[in-house]
């Protein structure tokens, strides 16, 4: 379904607004780009279906939202209980965004968070400022170690955000897992089989059938490693990782962003240009799927194509009304 960028952006914001109304109206801005953009890039489970998925979450939990509080320290931490996922990490850059200005240095915990959508989009809004920027998230279990059959660790994703002075951001962004829960969403909804050697079912044996799966694969040994590097640092060292099983589960995250100028890399920004040319030139690849956005909302495209049900739910729950 086909609808105009600026009021899909302005429905995100109301909505947003409305679940944790303490937050920062930047915070709720540039949520409200993020799960935009996830759109844009067809991504629709980290964008509106997120949302709602999240939306229930806090539903569930009873509890209100609560906005954590900014005291411009270098190091500090972000409740995310009761704050959907994605308004908390907005939180997150905009604090480090303080800190970098402040000290030239941020380091930011998130815990007890819902789905954060794209950590990708936050490093790029980062290192749009000429901050590198490096986020990692950690999840529930739901990856198997390198060798094993039973979920230990989630698909902790790493991203890292430099600037270029020649082009947008460079941005990697990936999983440190074979496949990802929303693929396997994605291909349990649409009936299609999973790739090979992506997951195991609940005998450990090899499955292609998303409705099988008890746990997913890492992307090889060193997936597998990158993925509990992720755990230690997104989930026990900031209190992300839940362990009690009487409580419900969540996330954690963790962002660390510097200025490259004030760590020795004066021209950071044309360093990694060259380092692109270089890397192409040897026959390398790059991730560029983010290179189609625009670092703001001041140049969005006229429209956006979203799924029709959830525009229709978004419509709905912006305006305050339920869908019969």
């Amino acid at each position: 379904m086909n609808i105009e960028a600026e009021k899909a952006l302005a429905a995100l914001r109301d909505l947003l607004r409305s679940a944790v109304a303490e937050a920062e109206p930047d915070d709720v801005a540039l949520a409200a780009l993020w799960v935009l953009q996830a759109e844009m890039l067809d991504l629709p489970e980290f964008g509106i279906r997120m949302l709602r998925r999240d939306l229930d979450r806090l539903a569930d939990l009873g509890r209100p939202g609560v906005t954590p509080s900014d005291d411009g320290a270098a190091i500090g931490s972000v409740d995310a209980t009761g704050v959907p996922g994605v308004v908390a990490l907005a939180t997150g850059v905009r604090r480090a965004r303080r800190s970098v200005e402040a000290h030239g240095l941020a380091i930011v915990g998130i815990r007890g968070a819902g789905a954060l959508g794209i950590l990708g989009l936050a490093a790029r809004s980062l290192a749009a400022d000429g901050t590198v920027a490096l986020l990692a998230a950690q999840s529930p279990a739901s990856v198997a170690p390198w060798g094993a059959h039973a979920a230990a660790i989630g698909t902790n994703p790493l991203a890292l955000g430099v600037p270029r002075d020649d082009a947008s951001p460079l941005v990697i962004d990936y999983a440190t897992s074979a496949l990802t829960l929303a693929a396997v969403r994605e291909a349990r909804a649409s009936g299609v089989l999973l790739p090979e050697g992506g997951a195991v079912d609940a005998d450990g044996a090899s499955t292609i059938d998303p409705a099988a799966v008890a746990a997913l694969l890492p992307a090889g040994l060193v997936g597998s490693l990158t993925g509990l590097v992720v755990e230690l640092l997104a989930g026990v060292a900031v209190g992300g990782r839940v362990t009690d099983p009487g409580l419900p589960s969540s996330r954690g995250a963790l962002l660390i962003a510097f200025d490259p100028a004030r760590a020795g890399g004066t021209d950071a920004a044309a360093a990694a240009s060259a380092l692109d040319r270089d890397w192409r030139a040897a026959g390398g690849h790059l991730p560029a799927r983010f290179d189609i956005l625009a670092t703001g909302a001041a140049h969005l495209p006229t429209s956006v194509d979203l799924d029709g049900d959830d525009v229709a739910w978004l419509r709905d729950t912006a305006s305050g009304t339920t869908r019969a």
